[in-house]
């Protein structure tokens, strides 16, 4: 028999979300802090993939800003800082 309540499910499932935001958030404060010391002026010029790049995972983390934002409101935290 199952045992698992709906509030055990959303529980759980918003604490994997804390966990895999933590890390995300430590993964990009260290990027951040690697790139933002590089002598960015003595690289050699970006390849066109890359800039390719950097404009995808603007556009995805700007959609997961969207989509948490919605986990806010959905969990009753309309006014939850940012």
């Amino acid at each position: 028999m199952d045992d698992t309540s709906p509030t055990d499910v959303a529980h759980a499932a918003v604490n994997s979300l804390l966990r895999v935001v933590a890390q995300s958030a430590d993964d990009l404060r260290a990027f951040h802090d690697v790139v933002s010391r590089a002598q960015l002026s003595s690289l050699a010029p970006f390849p066109r993939a890359t800039v390719l790049l950097s404009e995808r995972i603007i556009d995805r983390l700007a959609t997961i800003d969207k989509e948490l934002e919605e986990v806010l409101l959905g969990l009753g935290l309309v006014n939850a800082p940012r």
